[in-house]
């Protein structure tokens, strides 16, 4: 895994002297495919956009800007690295709309991509200042740490003010501070993307000269031995050959006896973590590795006294996605992603915003669902991948309330609303879509023409609506109706019928209760209440149900 995940470098030049100097800068943006990972329900490259946005908000207009990206044109690639936009006079809206035009794809060359910005600019002979911000550790140089010590000693005029974004690998916030220390900047800690913002200001403020505390120790500490009382570690790879995957709990090692037959017998133990490192009971033993939607099975023999090694490769990728509503454009929420093989086999589904899916190389179909809109979309992933699968979803919302009568009252105890398409022709009801029984019923819906019925009691009335993608459609329905409260003695039956006779002289009936009270809502008309006893006498009388009022009879 690339666990040099998110790196942002700024190399200013100039910035050591009077806050009126000119100073000469390089951003350089880590666009490497690991940048599709999440951060606070959002991927990570979406966040270094507003990271850059913030530095953008708080630079000099003094002070001239490039930018230089790496990992955005080639997988695999650590020469990937070049000045997109060449320093000149500060642009922010051009440095903006590049940074935005990257596509995270490759590796993070993080050292190299220091010495080139301190080539670009050394015939400038001014002072150098760096910000870096990581969460991860250097993918292609073995020491980034020893790369910032060579250029100070060679006289670069070179400080690195550096951020330790979201780390959770000891030995990453290790490297990154001692690159701070190398060249006599400050480290900062930003534990989220908010947090990471602040820090970022906190780094500007130093690079124009503020005093800003470090939050690094003035020595290495001294790294633990995680090893001490253990007798196994494993490494695992998404790839043959690929970066170590690192910082994850979520990988499980666990350990099945082997059977006499040499298949995977019972459970003996289990280790959890990047890498793994465990104390596990000698013997030999089935190990399956399982990290999110992977699982593979490795033999390992564990030997008392000795230290059990595994490096294991997945043979699977990273796989992102990012759903936008169309005609907003704005961010998909309150959605459902699920995943299938090409042949239509299940793979998982995902509820967040951003979801991210660790799979085997191989084709895939991803399906973003939000309410009754769904879309889908096919992709393939290789081994070694970190890719994001961006889709556009044909979606708008429909907002339905209801009252009895035009002015009111509100329908809300007992509202139904059922969505439907509309008619094809008067014999074929239209497709039944969706019912939600809220006072405000809202429903995500393909745009598009649809029927809606409103109902409360015996009270029905269907309205036509058209839904836009991007768009919330607001009705309040009249459904003309009002409440009819009818009381007859106990033990006697009510028959509610409409008063008029069709032509073949029956009325049409709407229903029978059986309580002594009786509040039921029914559109505005004539009715007919048949009072039915125990010994079968009938009674009737007439009701008139005005919309929006309360009309009573009485048979006690």
């Amino acid at each position: 895994m690339r666990r040099f995940i998110l790196s942002l470098f700024v190399t200013v030049f100039g910035f050591g002297g009077a806050a009126s100097a000119q100073g000469d800068a390089i951003l350089i943006l880590d666009a490497s495919g690991s940048m599709w990972g999440q951060v606070d329900g959002q991927t990570k490259i979406t966040a270094a956009r507003k990271a850059v946005d913030s530095i953008l908000s708080k630079w000099r207009n003094t002070d001239r800007l490039g930018l230089m990206a790496y990992g955005h044109r080639a997988k695999g690639d650590c020469r990937d690295i070049e000045l997109v936009v060449p320093v000149g006079d500060f642009d922010a809206d051009k440095i903006r709309s590049a940074v935005r035009a990257l596509n995270p794809k490759g590796k993070t060359p993080m050292a190299d991509s220091l010495r080139a910005a301190a080539q670009a600019l050394r015939s400038t002979k001014n002072k150098a200042t760096v910000i870096l911000v990581s969460d991860g550790i250097e993918t292609c140089s073995p020491n980034p740490c020893a790369v910032a010590a060579e250029l100070t000693k060679a006289g670069v005029n070179f400080t690195a003010h550096v951020i330790g974004f979201n780390i959770t690998d000891p030995a990453a916030k290790s490297q990154l501070q001692c690159i701070a220390r190398a060249t006599n900047g400050v480290y900062l800690d930003a534990s989220n993307a908010s947090a990471l913002e602040t820090a970022l200001g906190r780094a500007v403020q130093a690079v124009q000269g503020e005093k800003v505390q470090t939050q690094a120790p003035a020595k290495p500490e001294p790294e633990p031995d995680t090893l001490k009382g253990r007798n196994f570690r494993g490494v695992v790879r998404l790839a043959q050959g690929g970066d170590p995957i690192s910082g994850e709990n979520s990988v499980g090692w666990i350990f099945f006896k082997v059977r006499s037959d040499g298949k995977k017998g019972e459970l003996a133990a289990s280790v959890y973590g990047t890498p793994g490192i465990g104390e596990v009971p000698p013997g030999e033993y089935v190990v399956e590795v399982a990290y999110r939607q992977v699982k593979r099975e490795f033999p390992v023999k564990v030997e008392k006294g000795k230290l059990a090694g595994l490096d294991v490769s997945l043979d699977a990728g990273y796989v992102t996605s990012e759903g936008s509503i169309a005609g907003s454009g704005d961010k998909a929420d309150r959605v459902a992603w699920e995943v299938h093989t090409a042949d239509g086999k299940y793979v998982a589904t995902e509820y967040e915003p951003v979801p991210r899916f660790v799979l085997p190389a191989g084709d895939y179909v991803i399906t973003l669902t939000k309410g009754a809109s769904k879309t889908k979309k096919t992709f393939s992933v290789a081994a070694g991948d970190s890719i994001n699968v961006s889709m556009t979803l044909d979606v708008g919302r429909l907002a339905v309330s209801a009252v009895y009568a035009e002015g009111g009252p509100k329908v809300e105890d007992g509202i139904a609303v059922e969505v439907f398409r509309p008619a094809q022709s008067d014999t074929v009801k239209g497709e039944w879509i969706a019912t939600h029984y809220d006072e405000l019923s809202q429903f995500d819906l393909p745009a598009g023409h649809y029927e809606v019925v409103v109902g409360v009691g015996y009270a029905r009335r269907t309205f036509p609506v058209q839904v836009k993608s991007g768009d919330t459609t607001r009705a309040n329905f009249n459904i003309e109706a009002g409440i009819a409260a009818i009381k007859v003695p106990e033990g006697n039956t009510i028959e509610i019928y409409s008063a008029e006779r069709d032509i073949n002289g029956q009325r049409k009936w709407v229903g029978t209760h059986y309580d002594a009270e009786v509040n039921v809502a029914l559109n505005a008309g004539k009715y007919v209440v048949v009072v039915i006893t125990k010994d079968d006498k009938r009674t009737e009388r007439e009701i008139a149900v005005t919309a929006g009022k309360r009309s009573e009879v009485s048979y006690r």
